[in-house]
């Protein structure tokens, strides 16, 4: 019985991982093009960061999104082919690529913010308030198992 549960949590998540990539990838950006923007978007506007520099790093980026090098490059390949970024090279070192956000970038990432957030509100108003919390406090919690499970398999490979 618990072997049942456990693949219709399995499959329910899947499928709902399934059904937001295409709320998201709807637009004109893909999962993987949203969360670069996304992320040099979030640089460029990090009002903490003293020394803001308005640019990333493609190094930084697949770390930070957990991506190969390959993978961003693909992604990056394609958003510049778009008009949507600008890649120069550091001038304090050469090897390294900068990477920013074109005007359009800017338009295409914060009109993709709206449309997400609109989609996170409408499920908010279908469910229902309680609803919502209840979700946004088994998503949290699950999320949590999932980073023990990470951490015990992290462990398991230092053995």
């Amino acid at each position: 019985m618990k072997e049942e549960k456990g693949a219709r949590l399995l499959y329910s998540c899947l499928n709902m991982r399934r059904q937001l990539n295409k709320l998201i990838s709807d637009g004109n950006l893909s999962q993987g093009e949203y969360f670069v923007l996304r992320n040099l978007w979030i640089s460029s506007n990090d009002l903490s960061n003293e020394d803001k520099k308005g640019y990333v790093k493609a190094a930084d980026l697949s770390d930070k999104l957990e991506l190969s090098r390959p993978a961003i490059t693909r992604i990056l390949n394609n958003l510049e082919h778009r008009g949507l970024i600008t890649r120069n090279i550091d001038k304090k070192d050469r090897r390294s690529i900068n990477i920013e956000l074109t005007q359009a970038g800017i338009e295409a990432i914060e009109n993709a913010n709206k449309r997400i957030l609109s989609i996170a509100e409408r499920i908010v108003a279908s469910l229902g308030d309680f609803e919502a919390d209840k979700l946004i406090e088994l998503i949290d919690k699950l999320t949590e198992i999932y980073k023990e499970i990470l951490e015990e398999n992290e462990v398991g490979k230092d053995e």
